[in-house]
């Protein structure tokens, strides 16, 4: 059974084109739509199952897609 729900990302990129293709890029994934920015900036996901580690998941697909870019992620 699916538990479908919002998991909050705090994401590494600041706000601006990359973020933007970030989060396009993440709207592609099976299960996962970003679904805006919480009050703390980070970025929010509508989930089809929340038990599932998404959060963990991002994390690794943004350090991926940084190193793509041709940016160093300094301080992760």
């Amino acid at each position: 059974p699916l538990r479908p729900g919002f998991v909050a990302y705090p994401v590494y990129l600041p706000p601006g084109p990359a973020r933007n293709a970030f989060c396009a890029f993440t709207s592609a994934l099976p299960g996962t739509l970003p679904a805006g920015v919480d009050e703390r900036g980070a970025l929010v996901y509508h989930c089809l199952d929340v038990e599932q580690p998404v959060a963990a998941q991002l994390a690794m697909d943004e350090a991926l897609f940084i190193r793509a870019l041709g940016e160093t992620d300094g301080d992760r």
